[in-house]
């Protein structure tokens, strides 16, 4: 990948991540921490809600070549994501509690701006 594209992409990803933190506190989540680096992975996005805590993955597209963004969420993410929420939350004295995992799918045009924004709760299932 070139460094024009990596750096597109970071801004992309950037710019999608801004979108669904605002639209998340807007729908009433309280946003606790953004792009969380952890030995096991990275993730996006931790809220708490009324009842739990609420790990966002968020994806991103441009255009359709590389699929819909939620496709890019299978079993291998899902159980990175997993294990870095647990890791998280036990380094941050929140572990246990009540965790659902959902995703924001953000379509942005031509010129990164987001044009939809698809919100989807309990994405890996057996959330709280």
């Amino acid at each position: 990948m070139s460094t024009k594209a990596s750096g597109e992409s970071v801004a992309r990803g950037r710019v999608s991540e801004e979108y669904a933190a605002a639209h998340l506190s807007h729908h009433g989540y309280l946003v606790v921490a953004r792009n969380q680096r952890t030995p096991l992975g990275e993730l996006d996005i931790i809220c708490r809600s009324a009842e739990c805590v609420v790990v966002v993955e968020v994806k991103a597209r441009s255009g359709s070549t590389f699929g819909e963004p939620l496709e890019a969420i299978g079993p291998r993410k899902e159980r990175r994501l997993r294990a870095a929420a647990a890791w998280w939350l036990s380094e941050n004295g929140l572990f246990p509690c009540a965790v659902r995992f959902d995703a924001m799918a953000v379509t942005l045009d031509g010129f990164g701006q987001p044009t939809r924004l698809e919100h989807i709760t309990d994405v890996m299932g057996g959330g709280a």
